[in-house]
């Protein structure tokens, strides 16, 4: 059963929705969009959504739908109609005490805009909310911290980038059961509530604000919603190939205190070992001066790096850390392997004004900065995690400050970069796009980017959520992830393997953490290693990681096709929340919490992920596993079953990939250089789409579930295939830009 609320009172339904919207008195508006109608009372301005059968989306609010104030916002009293159209109104709206505004709005195929204008001065407050609904999934990383991938009960009046752990800012809803989801755009303070009082998006401080509501499929609304964000100024940047597959992070490893033969040796080994690596951060250590002074430089200290030694370091750490940057950006490149940087925008403040600039380490950067108006110096600096001291930030709003620093971080001459402001004090800055400009700019020039700052959209390669560590919260992991899902982010990091600090000898009880976490990242779309898995001492696990790492690898570009899927169409196909899969099966939307521990997304659009994760990561070794409607095998047993269905303590062993294949059936696999496609006796009538490394190459595999002959559909010439007896599944390699269809045996 689904949550909902209906005229404010509190029921349980099915998805199909509840009765008709009530009319108490007045003579309402409504406006007809192709799927939808919005029906807007004039008392209160109580608008709610149904579709055009009748059956209530979103019920109106039982008091006003808009409030708006200069200090305190008030009650909508009376509507006005200034202007109508079939699919559009200005309408002046009336507060309990007088205020006026004009409220304007826009009906599209999906999509309902909503413009709030109030007259006067300002700045204003301003909500905009219907009566209460659930479930509810998104929010960024707001939404990451519950007990449960539901944000329902949600309130927060204060809602912007207010520490590290909120670094990813959405004010996207999605109500799946529903069909439903809404947005607010603003970068400074807003107003959210998903609770049982109402559902309001709202802002602060502002001189209007402007709210969108989708309605529709869950692919139309995600599809609705990045056209929107797109047209306020939140774009994704196109991700490219080699995040997706099998990384390393010095910090999982080594923390802050890098050095070059530390990375050297650590990289060594893991080649050694058989880890297929193709990309590495390196996130501190690399900049100049000791590591125990606050005038040691920074990422802004561009391209100085640690590479002469210094007279009295007495750090504990080689001096210098990097003595050859160019022989340690050739060792990457030898190997194959992309080397990126961390990289910030916090510049050491001047010392009048509390900061630690040091110009032998820092270089000329903070006051070349401050002399060309690049960098926000006030009314006060700020303070971060890293460097010491005040700092000044970059303004990501000036075009010609973004260009001089991605210039400036070109000279570190890395492939791309980790990119890590920690701004604990958002309260002095309001800005969650902070960073969105800075990152496209970083994409723009060909580098990879690692996002961690953002709002609403993903302006680089990947999201990396908040640092996991051994005694922490290990069920605010899988719900991060899933609600950045939710939010259309799902090109999803969930952090190094095994997290930070974890030092050797482990503990029996950090083993465990160790290992199932590797199981738990291999089965994202991002994987990366920090601490080598050799640390264990025990064989077992560490081919236990070693096969979860190799599962990742050979499967990272059928994951990265699923990720252009998702930046093409808006829906999270890379990692989709089950309730966002299905919908219409009530099952999915009691799952995914720290107590029946059922989490489990699509990784792409054939794999259903599994993991034995959470915080009782210690002892489980198994999970009650629900598969929705479908066939559903799995790939280790070849056993079939037919969805839904729930099997009850399924064994998830340290040794086993936790997936089920089902959906479209068809996954690919890499196999040295060439890639196969891998079809399960699943999905009848399937179409399989792939999207090739280089973005452009496509390649649809049909199937009829009972894999028997191949043929390209291109050539017109048959293909071998290599049948498993296991699963039933059949193997056949594939080329750029052509079409196969298998038929039955």
């Amino acid at each position: 059963m689904v949550r909902s609320v209906c005229a404010g009172l509190a029921v349980v339904f099915i998805a199909s929705g509840c009765a008709r919207l009530h009319t108490p008195t007045g003579d309402p508006i409504a406006l007809e969009g192709p799927a939808y109608r919005l029906v807007i009372h004039r008392q209160g301005f109580r608008y709610g959504f149904e579709r055009p059968d009748g059956r209530v989306v979103a019920p109106p609010h039982p008091v006003s739908g808009l409030r708006f104030g200069s200090v305190e916002p008030e009650d909508a009293h009376t509507t006005e109609v200034l202007e109508r159209a079939p699919a559009s109104a200005r309408l002046r709206v009336t507060t309990v005490g007088g205020k006026r505004a004009v409220v304007s709005v826009r009906l599209d195929t999906h999509t309902v805009r909503l413009r709030i204008m109030p007259e006067g001065e300002g700045p204003f407050v301003i909500d905009a909310r219907t009566a209460a609904l659930a479930p509810a999934y998104g929010l960024g990383d707001h939404g990451g911290y519950g007990r449960s991938t539901d944000v329902f009960g949600f309130r927060d009046d204060n809602f912007h980038n207010t520490d590290n752990g909120r670094r990813f800012v959405s004010t996207f809803t999605v109500f799946p059961a529903q069909g439903f989801g809404q947005v607010l755009f603003e970068p400074g303070r807003k107003r959210v509530a998903v609770d049982s009082t109402e559902n309001r998006l709202g802002a602060h401080g502002v001189r209007q604000a402007a709210l969108y509501y989708f309605v529709g499929s869950m692919k139309d609304v995600y599809r609705s919603y990045k056209v929107a964000r797109e047209e306020a100024g939140y774009s994704d940047a196109r991700p490219k190939p080699r995040f997706f597959d099998l990384g390393y992070e010095a910090f999982g490893s080594l923390g802050w205190n890098t050095f070059q033969q530390s990375v050297e040796e650590d990289i060594r080994r893991y080649l050694a070992e058989g880890y297929p690596l193709r990309w590495a951060v390196v996130g501190s250590g690399f900049w100049k001066g000791s590591r125990k002074q606050p005038d040691q430089g920074a990422t802004t200290s561009f391209g100085i790096w640690d590479d002469a030694p210094e007279a009295g370091r007495n750090d504990g750490l080689p001096n210098p850390r990097y003595p050859d940057p160019e022989g340690f950006g050739r060792f990457f490149r030898e190997r194959g392997i992309e080397l990126y940087l961390g990289l910030r925008i916090n510049f050491k403040a001047l010392p009048e004004r509390g900061g630690y600039y040091h110009p032998p380490n820092d270089g000329p950067y903070t006051p070349e900065g401050l002399a060309r108006g690049f960098l926000r110096t006030g009314p006060d600096t700020f303070r971060v995690n890293f460097p010491a001291g005040s700092v000044y930030l970059l303004d990501g709003a000036n075009p010609a400050a973004v260009d001089w620093f991605a210039s400036g971080a070109a000279r570190w001459g890395a492939d791309g970069f980790k990119e890590d402001t920690m701004l604990g004090e958002g309260d002095q800055l309001y800005d969650d796009a902070k960073l969105n400009a800075v990152n496209l700019e970083l994409m723009r020039r060909g580098n990879a980017v690692m996002v961690r700052n953002a709002a609403y959209a993903v302006p680089g390669d990947i999201l990396r959520l908040e640092d996991t560590k051994y005694g922490f919260d290990q069920d605010r992991p899988v719900i991060n992830a899933l609600n950045y899902a939710a939010s259309g982010a799902s090109a999803v990091y969930t952090d190094i393997v095994a997290g930070k600090y974890l030092m050797p000898p482990l503990t029996p009880d950090q083993k465990r953490y160790f290992i199932r976490n590797a199981l738990f990242a291999a089965v994202t779309p991002v994987m990366a290693m920090g601490l080598g898995p050799w640390r264990l001492d025990d064989d077992r696990l560490e081919t236990a990681v070693r096969k979860a790492a190799l599962w990742h690898h050979r499967h990272a570009l059928y994951i990265y096709s699923a990720v252009l899927q998702s930046y093409e169409t808006g829906f999270p196909h890379a990692m989709t929340p089950l309730p966002v899969a299905y919908p219409n099966d009530p099952v999915v939307y009691g799952l995914a919490n720290d107590s029946t521990r059922g989490y489990a997304w699509m990784l792409g659009p054939s794999m259903l992920a599994v993991p034995a994760y959470g915080d009782d990561y210690a002892t489980a070794l198994s999970r009650d596993v629900y598969l929705p409607t479908g066939t559903w095998i799995d790939p280790d047993t070849g056993v079939r079953y037919e969805g839904p269905r729930l099997l009850r303590d399924y064994p998830l062993p340290d040794d086993k990939i936790p997936v089920f294949i089902g959906g479209e059936g068809v996954v690919v696999e890499r196999h040295g250089d060439d890639l196969y496609a891998v079809v399960y006796p699943v999905g009848k009538g399937a179409r399989y789409a792939f999207i090739w490394p280089d973005g452009k190459g496509r390649s649809t595999i049909t199937h009829d579930g009972q894999p028997g002959s191949v043929t390209d559909l291109t050539s017109g010439q048959s293909v071998p295939g290599e049948p498993d007896v296991r699963t039933g599944a059949l193997r056949f390699p594939i080329q750029p830009g052509r079409d196969y269809r298998v038929d039955v045996r």
